[in-house]
């Protein structure tokens, strides 16, 4: 990578670190691309260079994210874990996640799903299709392991929403009030009572 290269990819690193603090404290509507530009300290016209309108540069600030969450998230399968230590562990990635990008969580969740502007369509399709990716091979866990006996012979994708429903709603209520904790150790005792075919 050339230095002019260099200093584009910095440029523009640090107008999306500056918009995500200024979203996460005013919302998307409460901010405008002058404050972002003066707060990143570049002109305006500078900041158009990169982002023609700020819904642009909301879309790539959300995209980025969550592809970084999901990779992070999806680093669970690369190791050789059996079936209970790969939902333990993305348990425990999905805690990390959220202690780590609260803010950008934070706003995604309030922001996202608001009628105050278009975000709908693409921006969802092409995040859900993240999710979408996750989510089958979240549902190959559970599979796997009712054909090795391992779990209870029920519909794999059933226990893949019973997984991602608890500890989705554990995350959200450590989002709402950073003094709240659960360990995935304590997550996974609870959801593997039910589901597990033997208890050794």
């Amino acid at each position: 990578m050339g230095r002019r290269e260099r200093e584009w990819q910095w440029r523009r690193r640090e107008i999306l670190d500056v918009a995500l603090r200024l979203f996460s404290q005013k919302g998307y509507a409460g901010v405008s691309m002058q404050e972002i530009a003066k707060a990143a300290e570049f002109a305006v016209g500078t900041l158009y260079k990169f982002f023609p309108t700020k819904l642009d540069l909301y879309r790539e600030l959300v995209l980025e994210k969550a592809k970084e969450i999901h990779d992070r998230v999806a680093s669970a399968f690369e190791g050789d874990l059996n079936e209970i230590e790969l939902l333990k562990r993305i348990a425990e990635l999905k805690l990390e996640v959220v202690k780590e990008q609260r803010d950008f969580l934070r706003l995604y969740y309030s922001e996202l799903w608001e009628t105050r502007f278009s975000l709908r369509g693409t921006l969802a399709d092409e995040v859900k299709a993240l999710y979408g990716k996750y989510f089958e091979r979240l549902v190959g866990i559970f599979r796997k392991g009712i054909e090795r006996g391992v779990f209870k012979r029920k519909n794999p994708k059933l226990y893949a929403l019973a997984f991602e429903g608890m500890l989705n709603n554990l995350l959200f209520a450590l989002l709402e009030d950073e003094s709240f904790s659960f360990s995935p150790d304590g997550v996974m005792e609870i959801f593997l009572d039910s589901i597990l075919l033997e208890r050794s």
